[in-house]
């Protein structure tokens, strides 16, 4: 009984770590949003002039 519980929790302990300091499951390196995308000059507008 008490090596089945070792076992188990040496299986999570394990599991959790390799999870974890795998470089592949680091999110700042993802981009979710598209923030590359620039902006075309054509579609702004200037400002109104108030003199």
């Amino acid at each position: 009984m008490k090596l089945r519980n070792y076992i188990f929790a040496a299986v999570v302990f394990a599991s959790v770590t390799f999870v974890s300091c795998n470089p592949d499951s680091i999110a700042d390196e993802d981009n979710p949003y598209q923030t590359e995308e620039g902006i075309e000059r054509s579609k702004l507008k200037p400002p109104p002039q108030t003199h």
